[in-house]
């Protein structure tokens, strides 16, 4: 590989055998080098292709002033975190993940420590994120030897959460909030306690998930027009239907997002199930 453009004494760019561009790390790779120079096989450390020349062009603009120790560290977390969460990880988790980490290392310098008004979410509602941003602390203090509280896993996990799901970190913090609102409204209707321990509620959780993402991305299921099905299906579960324009009726409120028929019938369908398993 061949030197492009040095970005800083540990970072330059160089193109693989189809011109794409990669990034290239190691200690001192760029110390007085120039474009057109080979780049020493025995000093990369590590090398980006992330998906698009904009994001590439992203990455480089946040790791070029971020020291090469937490740069690495934040790599050693996401390559972890891809082998507990499989390939749902999108390349923007190398744009956010690596700020995010560089950014708490310098906040706990100066012990500006933030609260995580999600934490009891984030670990009920996701606990695969949660698990990883636990070890994504032990990450930290093995390799850099500092140590964070454990809301720091949940912002962490966020993260993942917000990679996975591809949505904006706005969203990501809305997405628990209207899950609770909605498993609240099921327990007062129905007066009764969902069990958070059960298959069932996993499964309802896992449904209500995607259901918020939709609805905060404007990317509903469209109604379909099967009168019949929807029909049978208000009839049918009338209680459960009417649990579910409530909830409609409360998401329309507070975020001002017009729920379509289709999704109001896949959420009664939901509700059915879980409350049926009292």
């Amino acid at each position: 590989m061949k030197i492009v453009k040095v970005v800083n004494n540990n970072i330059v760019t160089s193109e693989d055998e189809q011109k794409r561009e990669l990034i290239v790390m190691g200690r001192g790779l760029g110390f007085g080098k120039k474009p057109g120079q080979d780049i020493p096989d025995e000093k990369v450390e590590k090398i980006f292709r992330l998906e698009s020349s904009s994001q590439n062009k992203k990455l480089i603009d946040i790791i070029q002033d971020i020291p090469l120790e937490h740069i690495k560290a934040a790599d050693q977390i996401i390559t972890y975190a891809k082998t507990m969460l499989g390939d749902k990880l999108k390349d923007t988790i190398y744009l956010s993940l690596i700020d995010h980490i560089n950014c708490a290392i310098e906040r706990q310098k100066k012990n500006l420590l933030f609260q995580n008004p999600l934490l009891w979410e984030t670990k009920q509602y996701y606990p695969s994120e949660f698990h990883v941003g636990v070890q994504s602390l032990q990450i930290l203090k093995n390799t850099l030897g500092i140590e964070f509280p454990v809301d720091e896993a949940g912002f962490i996990a966020l993260h993942f959460i917000t990679s996975e799901y591809d949505t904006e970190m706005k969203v990501t913090f809305d997405i628990p909030k209207l899950i609770n609102q909605i498993v609240q409204i099921i327990e007062d209707r129905f007066a009764l306690s969902v069990d958070k321990d059960s298959i069932h509620f996993e499964r309802f959780i896992t449904h209500l998930k995607f259901f918020a993402a939709r609805v905060l991305q404007s990317k509903q299921i469209p109604d379909d027009g099967d009168f019949l099905f929807r029909s049978m299906i208000r009839e049918q579960y009338k209680d459960s239907y009417e649990c579910a324009l409530e909830i409609k009726a409360c998401i329309e409120k507070s975020y001002q997002i017009e729920i379509s028929e289709e999704e109001v019938v896949y959420l009664t369908v939901h509700i059915k199930r879980i409350t049926s398993t009292r």
